[in-house]
């Protein structure tokens, strides 16, 4: 048992040298692309190039932080094109009239210099550019409030939440910029929901209204609009006891709680499943049994009574377990093993042989088979919306093979030989590593009726959202 655990350590060991060498040589083609880039970078700066060389430098420091000549180069260069610049806003300033191009021009050398000290480069800028930038950015300032107040009383809120977006970027807290750039962005969304509400579309209205409500619970009547568009779009689907044959009164009652089940995980805000247990003190007080809720016209009398807009019927046409048996077979194969020998020099070697052997396979496989149909009847025409018979198949499959002896040496036999191909090694290897274990007709069950319910609930949620605009 030793050898095994001797062979492990000796990979481990060889896996992690080839790693120490890849990443020596990694760092070794780094290094020769700084000094390649810090080279170029050099023939840059003496040709009077020094924002080619610049750029060049940064590169060759990216790749090598500890490259000195480069980070001496960058130092230089990095200077003059920052200084730029600089020269280019306090153009900007001269002008005057240029104030959002003065900050974003001074940001972007701001910027620069951030970018070149992460790589540990300080770069300077003048204390008389920061207080020019100070000054320009605070009169830019008052330029956009203003002209967002402006925007804002022409209704004109996308321009004027663009303008409160960016003082917030330059200087979050300024004023009440904040607040005005919430009322240019919720104010026609309000509108929008309050317009659709009027129209009866409910869901949009209800989009656009939850928007609000989500950014601010507070901001005007949004919040009692978005009730107002759920209590008059909600669809309320009232869920009768499914049917089917004596023998598969099980399987019915688990198909019809995962069909209410599936409905409710929708997660629709206008769809509303009517309470099981109140539906079931409607039917016993209508003394309506159970199992004799089948055709439409008794389905539009119970659904009527629970206020629902729809029923859902459903009847479980077929539904069958199949557990399947075990099956064995047994297999011939053959196993290697080494013989020492001597050859004709007196030299010790050793020599693969193969004998003989058996090996088991086993196979099972489970299912469930599930066919349903169900009928979504509206309530308001009589009408049916949805009719529909869904199958759904679910099976396990067990296959696996067993092995007494080390299945590393293990090979398939193929007409009467041995069988030395990867392809039905690699096979063989599989099986006997496969799963021991099966799914069995109960998780199938789950499976079947979850999926079928599924698509169900999709069909259903499908036809609710062509009602509601």
């Amino acid at each position: 048992m030793s050898t095994p655990k001797v062979a492990d350590q000796w990979t481990m060991t060889y896996l992690k040298y080839i790693t120490a060498l890849l990443l020596l040589a990694a760092i070794a083609v780094g290094c020769s692309g700084s000094k390649s880039f810090a080279k170029k970078a050099g023939k840059l700066d003496q040709a009077g190039m020094y924002a080619e060389a610049a750029d060049m430098y940064l590169q060759a420091v990216q790749r090598n932080k500890k490259n000195v000549d480069a980070k001496i180069g960058l130092k230089q260069t990095g200077q003059k094109l920052l200084e730029d610049k600089l020269s280019t806003f306090f153009k900007s300033v001269a002008v005057g009239d240029a104030k959002g191009q003065a900050v974003s021009t001074y940001l972007d050398a701001k910027a620069y210099q951030e970018r070149v000290e992460r790589l540990g480069v300080i770069l300077e800028i003048p204390d008389h550019y920061r207080s020019d930038f100070e000054k320009v950015k605070g009169e830019y300032l008052i330029q956009l409030y203003s002209e967002g107040q402006a925007l804002l009383e022409v209704q004109d809120f996308p321009s004027a939440e663009r303008k409160f977006s960016e003082i917030a970027k330059l200087e979050p807290g300024y004023k009440d910029a904040s607040s005005l750039q919430a009322v240019a962005y919720l104010e026609p969304l309000y509108r929008t929901g309050k317009a659709d509400l009027a129209a009866g579309n409910y869901r949009k209205a209800y989009d656009a209204l939850n928007k609000v409500v989500t950014k601010d619970q507070g901001f005007k009547d949004a919040s009692v609009l978005l009730q107002e568009c759920l209590t008059k779009g909600q669809y309320s689907i009232a869920v009768l006891p499914f049917t089917g044959s004596a023998a598969q009164r099980t399987p019915t009652a688990k198909v019809q709680a995962y069909a209410m089940t599936a409905l409710t995980e929708t997660k629709d805000p206008f769809l509303k499943i009517v309470d099981r247990e109140n539906m079931e003190r409607i039917l016993e007080e209508q003394r309506l049994g159970l199992s004799g809720v089948v055709d439409e016209q008794t389905a539009v009398r119970v659904g009527n009574l629970m206020g629902a807009k729809a029923v859902l019927m459903g009847e479980v046409v077929e539904y069958r377990e199949e557990v399947g048996k075990t099956r064995s077979s047994t297999k011939d194969g053959y196993t290697s093993y080494r013989v020492q020998q001597v050859d004709a020099e007196g030299q010790k070697y050793f020599e693969t042989k193969y004998k003989p052997v058996k090996y088991v396979e086993y196979l099972q496989t489970n299912k469930v088979v599930l066919s349903f149909s169900y009928r979504l009847v509206s309530l308001e025409t009589g009408e049916i919306l949805v009719s529909k018979v869904v199958d759904r198949t679910a099976n396990d499959e067990l296959y696996y093979a067993t092995y007494d002896g080390d299945k590393n040496s293990l090979y398939p036999m193929a007409n009467g030989a041995i069988d030395m191909g990867n392809n039905s090694r690699n096979q063989l290897r599989s099986l006997l590593d496969a799963k021991r274990d099966i799914k069995p007709v109960s998780t199938l069950s789950n499976d079947a009726i979850r999926e079928a319910t599924a698509t169900m609930a999709g069909t259903v949620l499908q036809d609710l959202n062509t009602k509601l605009p």
